[in-house]
């Protein structure tokens, strides 16, 4: 794992470099295009917005290789979720019916916020797959109080789940889910 951290961060490294020229270049390209150019000027924002999409996946990277510091802080989940709701609709389609169920009160949670929504946005676009294009993913949250756990320090924390009507996992799926790198795509 830590060699495959080290590589990860090397490669999100080089690619965050390449990034940066591409980003540059557009926003230079951006300013010489007349406003009259709305073809030309669609077509730019649509690459700044898939590199900006990089840069999303360059964090990630260096978050997995450790070489990124994430920001802890104080976070309102269900502000947070709300919040991502334009990106879901168009990440999840409109055939996809979400339910957020959340209770009246909610402790906030310490945790970086871009990754947060990064892992729910994941989570729910693996539910979207899972059905076949359409059903119901619901997002919920609850406190959870963990008193003795192999993965956990005890200590009070936020569950947030994401469940959908798929037909699930097999048993074999299933053994696997929770190991790094493990996908069915």
């Amino acid at each position: 794992m830590e060699a495959i951290g080290h590589l990860t961060g090397g490669i999100a490294h080089d690619f965050n470099n390449l990034l940066m020229a591409i980003f540059a270049s557009l926003e230079l390209l951006r300013k010489k295009i007349p406003a009259s150019e709305t073809q030309i000027i669609a077509l730019l924002d649509n690459a700044t917005m898939a590199a900006k999409r990089g840069g999303s996946l360059t964090q990630r990277l260096l978050s997995f290789a450790r070489r990124q510091v994430l920001k802890l802080e104080s976070i309102d989940v269900q502000v947070l979720v709300k919040g991502m709701a334009d990106l879901l609709t168009r990440s999840l389609g409109e055939a996809m019916q979400v339910e957020m169920r959340f209770p009246l009160t909610l402790p906030p949670a310490y945790c970086d916020a871009h990754q947060l929504e990064l892992a729910l946005l994941n989570l729910m676009i693996n539910a979207r797959d899972a059905m076949s294009g359409y059903g119901t993913i619901i997002l919920k949250a609850n406190e959870e109080t963990v008193t003795a756990s192999e993965r956990l320090i005890p200590g009070h924390y936020i569950c947030i789940a994401v469940i959908d009507t798929g037909t699930g996992m097999d048993e074999a799926t299933l053994a696997r889910a929770i190991e790094p790198f493990f996908t069915t795509k």
